[in-house]
């Protein structure tokens, strides 16, 4: 009887703990409000950054809002089908490489971002099975036309996370497909991590540059 007792209040407290971790979730549109406004802010307070130096941006984001991207679909989702082509440490080196050169191209687009430009969250809804959502915002800068930037999201067993993000209605991620198949096509999987890792060097001596 006891046995049967200690059993049922593990279950019951197993449910508990599951309830708790659901709950604790953060929405897919309050993430990509945390992102964009914790960018928004740190952007703003460093003159530097406003000037163009990406150096402090990437290294903040490396420590802050990326652990809430998910690099290694993105990577796959890039790469295309020529996925399936690389080994497992040819994967690895590829979203290695990948990896450095989207938080470069994320700090880019933050970088330079004026006091007097906002970011518009449209509304968003979505079914509580969803396991895959698009949020959409704008950034309005007075005098210009808005610029559209959705954050495609998919729901992993703890938290939301990142695997794509569309500008102006160009998605950051296709946008290497091409180039990257032909890559693949002229050169092999390796020649895709040396591309990669010769892109990311060149990006680097540049910003050390400027």
């Amino acid at each position: 009887m006891l046995l049967t007792r200690i059993r049922t209040w593990l279950v019951v407290f197993g449910l508990m703990l599951t309830s708790v971790a659901h709950a604790s979730i953060m929405p897919p549109d309050q993430l990509v409000k945390q992102i964009t406004q914790e960018t928004y802010v740190y952007v703003n307070q460093d003159t530097a950054l406003q000037k163009g130096d990406t150096t402090k941006l990437v290294e903040w984001a490396e420590k802050s809002v990326l652990s809430s991207f998910d690099f290694n679909r993105m990577t796959s989702l890039a790469v295309g089908k020529d996925w399936r082509l690389a080994s497992p440490e040819q994967k690895k080196q590829i979203v290695h490489e990948f990896r450095k050169l989207l938080i470069r191209t994320f700090a880019n687009a933050f970088v330079g971002i004026k006091k007097e430009q906002t970011i518009e969250y449209k509304p968003f809804k979505m079914n509580p099975d969803e396991q895959d959502v698009v949020v959409k915002t704008l950034v309005i800068k007075p005098g210009a036309k808005p610029i559209d930037v959705n954050f495609s999201l998919e729901k992993s067993t703890d938290s939301w996370k990142v695997y794509d993000v569309v500008l102006a209605g160009v998605s950051l991620i296709t946008n290497y497909r091409e180039s990257f198949a032909q890559e693949v096509r002229a050169n092999g999987i390796d020649g895709l991590i040396k591309m990669l890792a010769d892109k990311n060097k060149q990006l680097e001596q540049k910003g050390k540059a400027s």
